[in-house]
């Protein structure tokens, strides 16, 4: 994508068959990266004289940006009906996003346990640009709690990046 800023390169990420790395772009772009696999939604807020807050849901690996699977085998949805979706299940409308950054993982040599695009599939965050406050169960965190607790995640370089 044009003006993409490369923040990360994970060689031989644990999650991808041999040979393979996941790259951590931040960008600014209205349309994010495809193919896409999942899209995520950053949600933030901005108080007088307090540091932003970002959003994060419960998910079996723990605090997450809200997320969409979008899909498997022949049938994928489009990254826009996703992040589309994803924002209207998460805030209760329809929100204007901004593609913040992705992850993408290039794989040269797939496996059987990759199921995903290849040789590249991407993870999309998308910030919402328009003020949407969330109707589901979740937390709002800081940079500094985010820092102390989800720099493992894929997408934290991006949103730290964002913020």
């Amino acid at each position: 994508m044009n003006g993409a800023e490369l923040l990360a390169v994970h060689r031989d990420a644990p999650w991808l068959p041999p040979g393979s790395s996941a790259e951590v772009w931040a960008c600014n772009a209205a349309v994010g990266p495809d193919p896409a696999a999942i899209v995520r939604l950053l949600l933030t807020r901005h108080l007088f004289g307090r540091e932003p807050e970002f959003f994060c849901v419960d998910s079996p690996k723990g605090l997450d940006l809200p997320s969409r699977f979008l899909g498997n085998g022949d049938r994928w949805e489009r990254p826009a009906e996703g992040i589309a979706a994803l924002s209207s299940e998460v805030t209760g409308q329809s929100v204007e996003v901004l593609c913040v950054g992705y992850v993408r993982n290039v794989v040269p040599f797939p496996d059987d346990s990759y199921s995903l695009f290849t040789p590249n599939a991407h993870v999309p965050v998308y910030r919402a640009q328009t003020p949407a406050a969330p109707i589901v169960h979740g937390e709002r965190l800081t940079i500094k709690e985010g820092r102390n607790g989800l720099t493992a995640r894929h997408w934290w370089r991006i949103v730290d990046h964002s913020l």
